[in-house]
């Protein structure tokens, strides 16, 4: 039975991030004050289906000195890793009760970015192993603050278990949101801190050889990902403001995602260099006092 609602569940979560691209480039039309997709179909809702399909149609080809079986295995792990971690969202699965949520959600999110260096490693390309350590190094450098901050929310409702949140949520968790809205930016490549796919500057980096359906899992993979933290964001910092329901969470995780999509086009991308510098000299010093401040409050 588990294995059932996980699977009809993955297939949701597909669609849901085919129609998230949708809902992202009509956003983006509205602010550059054009159309966005409206040809196929009515109001373009089909296009992200064909996009989908001339995706996973489309040939790849394997580089000749690539390590194969990691060349093809990694895109395909790091989806199924990014479709497995949704388990943790309460009320999702009614079987299943999870006391754990949160520490699967930080192991499994702490995998993701390996990934990412095999995809680099695996094709015995020096320009993908270049931007597979731009990336390895971002997001080990956010994954610091962004694990600081989950100790510190589990140390706060002293518990392991996201559903925790729903019944012990405050109002001063908001005080937070903008640094974990930070974390998940950097840590999810999302701009203006995608430096591991800055097309105008690394061409996709680690991704680049990749083409058809290995590039549709890691595209799938990256939007899956950034679709559950909306969802996490949703629990852990709005639990106290609405009542917990199925149109609250969907209402609040689409305008996060409208905010996700938003600063996507307003923010130049950062400098490589300085995001790193924030991370270690500004963020996690900051994060770090919260932490031992909260202490003494407590104590």
């Amino acid at each position: 039975m588990i294995f059932i609602c996980w699977a009809v569940h993955s297939i949701l979560i597909l669609l849901s991030v085919a129609f998230f691209t949708l809902f992202e480039r009509k956003v983006m039309a509205l602010f550059h004050n054009r159309l966005g997709p409206n040809k196929v179909s009515f109001i373009g809702l089909v296009q992200p289906l064909l996009d989908a399909f001339k995706l996973l149609t489309k040939q790849f080809l394997v580089p000749l000195q690539a390590n194969t079986f990691t060349y093809l295995a990694s895109p395909q792990v790091a989806l199924l890793i990014s479709i497995f971690i949704w388990i943790t969202i309460p009320r999702l699965y009614f079987i299943l009760s999870i006391n754990y949520s949160f520490v699967i959600f930080f192991c499994l999110g702490s995998v993701i970015v390996l990934s990412n260096l095999l995809s680099g490693w695996s094709s015995n390309s020096k320009y993908r192993l270049i931007g597979s350590l731009r990336s390895v190094a971002q997001s080990i450098s956010y994954e610091a603050v962004f694990r600081t901050l989950i100790v510190l929310f589990m140390f706060f409702i002293i518990s392991f278990s996201i559903r925790s949140f729903i019944t012990q949520s405050s109002i001063l968790y908001l005080l937070l949101l903008p640094l974990w809205v930070i974390c998940i930016l950097a840590e999810g490549h999302r701009p203006p801190f995608d430096f591991a796919e800055s097309e105008s500057e690394l061409v996709s980096g680690y991704n680049t050889e990749y083409s058809g359906s290995l590039f549709a899992f890691t595209f799938l993979r990256e939007y899956g990902v950034l679709l559950y933290s909306c969802l996490l964001i949703s629990f852990i910092f709005f639990s106290c403001l609405v009542p917990i329901s199925v149109f609250s969470i969907v209402f609040i995780s689409m305008l996060l995602a409208f905010l996700f999509t938003w600063i996507k086009i307003t923010f130049c991308r950062y400098r490589y260099d300085i995001l790193i510098i924030a991370s270690w000299k500004v963020l996690l010093p900051f994060t770090l006092s919260i932490f031992i401040l909260s202490l003494f409050l407590i104590i």
